[in-house]
């Protein structure tokens, strides 16, 4: 029989809470355009935007965007080629 890591196993019902709270909040913006138009006022980014944030933090995928973003690597690969 092998030994699990108990901290795989485990995880403590503040941090399950504080997820659950989390998702919540951003189920409700998601579904009431009021809230997601304060929410992107307050942090000053477009409805879209702000959408997309909550979607990502609903499906546990990390908020924030690498700081190389896909518009910094197209401008990279559109330079002279060598052909």
């Amino acid at each position: 029989m092998s030994s699990i890591d108990s901290n795989l196993i485990y995880q403590p019902r503040r941090a399950d809470n504080a997820t659950k709270i989390k998702r919540q909040a951003a189920a409700n913006a998601l579904q009431q355009y009021s809230l997601l138009a304060l929410q992107a006022i307050k942090d000053g980014e477009s409805p879209a935007k702000t959408r997309l944030k909550m979607m990502r933090a609903l499906t546990d995928l990390p908020t924030e965007l690498p700081k190389e973003s896909y518009g910094s690597i197209r401008k990279k690969s559109t330079g002279p080629s060598s052909r």
